[in-house]
């Protein structure tokens, strides 16, 4: 009886020690496993100053992100307008304008009235408005590209191969192409005085721009590649524009006309959708991917109007409206799932998110999100894990970090070489200071159109130590070194090697070497 209780005993040990390994296994991850980026919801919460980050799978904000900096020894708050994921997804553009606490309604797009008194003028200082750009792998700002002042930037959209990205400055009535490789405004377009671009968006293949023209009242067209400007002629104030994805149809809310603007690419021929009458006025758009529909907000709130709840779904085959949907107070950003399910919409007084299913045709979630939200942007994970696409993190490397000049005479003048450098990282990083070893020995880095040293020996010279110079992921910069061999006079003769250091902000460190074998 002993012994079968005792074996029995010895079984069931046997069993829960089975178990506890299997169920051990079971929770242990993969040794190879990398967390996976969710979908995401991009919001632009302008008096709030931040960056509202939405889980598209839980419907729920997982971060925000502060725009502010410190700029003189003071924080400075930016409010974020619109908000843009490039196409590629790997990167999020936000217009920021200063926050000034006189500036009640920074947002306010019709009319400007006294917005921009005293704008950017923080204690006496003038404080640039910024085009910020955001790493959606991390979350974190990577880049801010200060346009000037008094600016009031409105929208900004990319070509569709994410290699420029057209922003608008209504204030000042200027369109500025960027380059998003090296994050420099390459050229500008200025626009008849007083027209106010305001919204915008790229045709799908990249070379357009059809920008809202507000006190302009038409439809700016805008060749990327000459950076020359034409218009097409509306009936009223236009907020935002739209392109369907077929490249049929350009799109314009016409908000005193309470109206949606088509023009046919083709034929340049341009109709109307007029909104019910109890409409208050249309502001942001944003066509299906099936190009059959477009989304309207029904926003009001300017030119006396009382604000809308109503987000209008238009029928372009039939050009009339097929749908009003009750959303949040004053609609206003509007942007639709790649899979034409869903639309989101931001609430500018009701501060939350509306997530409108497109086959029930009514709002089925509701979600704060931070107060007066504006643009909204969808980013897609596309199925790749965090660690795999990006660490976030730049690294810098040169590409043949040695040369060799040879034997040189003393006094046959100066002699030069250019290395290369390349961030190859998948984050920006910042080239912090340079410097050489000898007093004869020079170096100027070159990133893009900008130029900075001469670097030299600390403490002799007098020559620049910090460069302070960021490259963006992938970019590449040049390192120009000038070496003299007359510098030590008469006794320096003979072989040398000539040392150039890099250091980063984040601590990495290189060394160009460079030999040389100095003559009589």
């Amino acid at each position: 009886m002993k012994t079968k209780t005792i074996g029995t005993i010895v079984v069931l040990v046997i069993l829960a020690g089975l178990v506890f390994l299997l169920s051990g296994k079971s929770k242990e991850a993969p040794k190879n496993s990398e967390a996976k980026i969710e979908d995401k919801i991009y919001i632009a919460v302008e008096e709030g100053g931040e960056i509202a980050v939405m889980s598209v799978k839980n419907r729920s904000v997982i971060k925000r992100i502060d725009l502010s900096a410190e700029i003189g020894g003071m924080k400075i708050g930016f409010m974020p307008h619109n908000i843009q994921v490039a196409p590629d997804n790997k990167s999020v553009w936000v217009t920021a304008n200063v926050n000034d606490k006189d500036m009640k309604m920074s947002f306010r797009i019709i009319p400007r009235a006294q917005a921009d008194e005293g704008h950017n003028d923080e204690g006496g200082m003038k404080i640039n408005d910024q085009v910020i750009i955001i790493d959606p792998l991390t979350d974190k700002i990577v880049k801010r590209i200060e346009m000037g002042t008094d600016l009031h930037l409105s929208h900004v959209a990319l070509t569709s191969d994410s290699n420029y990205a057209i922003a608008a400055a209504q204030t000042k009535g200027v369109v500025y192409k960027i380059n998003a490789k090296t994050y420099e405004v390459e050229k500008e377009a200025i626009t008849e005085k007083g027209d106010e671009p305001h919204g915008l968006r790229i045709s799908p293949d990249g070379k357009i721009a059809y920008i809202a023209m507000l006190k302009g009242k038409s439809i700016g067209v805008l060749d990327i590649e000459k950076m020359s400007l034409s218009s097409v002629p509306l009936k009223g104030a236009a907020v935002q524009t739209g392109v369907t994805p077929d490249g049929k149809f350009a799109l314009a809310s016409v908000y005193d006309a309470k109206s949606l603007a088509v023009y046919d690419i083709a034929s340049k021929k341009l109709s109307y959708v007029d909104l019910p009458k109890e409409a208050k006025g249309p502001v942001q758009i944003y066509p299906s991917p099936d190009s059959r529909f477009v989304y309207v907000a029904d926003q009001g709130y300017y030119f006396n109007q009382p604000a809308g709840d109503l987000v209008y779904k238009i029928d372009l085959q039939e050009m009339k409206v097929a749908e009003a949907i009750k959303g949040g107070n004053a609609p206003h950003g509007v942007a639709v799932s790649k899979d034409g399910k869903f639309v989101y919409v931001t609430n500018l007084l009701s501060d939350d998110l509306s997530v409108i299913d497109t086959v029930e045709g009514k709002e089925i979630a509701n979600i704060k999100v931070g107060k007066m939200p504006n643009g909204v942007s969808l980013f897609y994970s596309k199925g790749l894990s965090a660690h795999a696409v990006s660490d976030g993190k730049g690294n810098l490397k040169a590409e043949e970090p040695t040369f060799d000049f040879g034997t040189v005479p003393m006094y046959g003048g100066k002699v030069k070489h250019s290395f290369s450098l390349k961030n190859d990282g998948q984050g920006p990083l910042k080239i912090s200071k340079i410097y050489t070893s000898c007093m004869c020995t020079e170096a100027t880095l070159i990133a893009g159109k900008t130029k900075i040293g001469p670097f030299g020996m600390p403490g002799h010279g007098g020559l620049a130590t910090f460069a302070n110079q960021e490259i963006g992921a992938g970019n590449e910069a040049t390192i120009e070194v000038e070496v003299d061999p007359a510098a030590h006079g008469p006794q320096g003769t003979g072989p040398a090697k000539k040392i150039v250091y890099i250091e980063t902000e984040d601590s990495q460190k290189i060394q160009l070497a460079l030999d040389i074998n100095v003559i009589r």
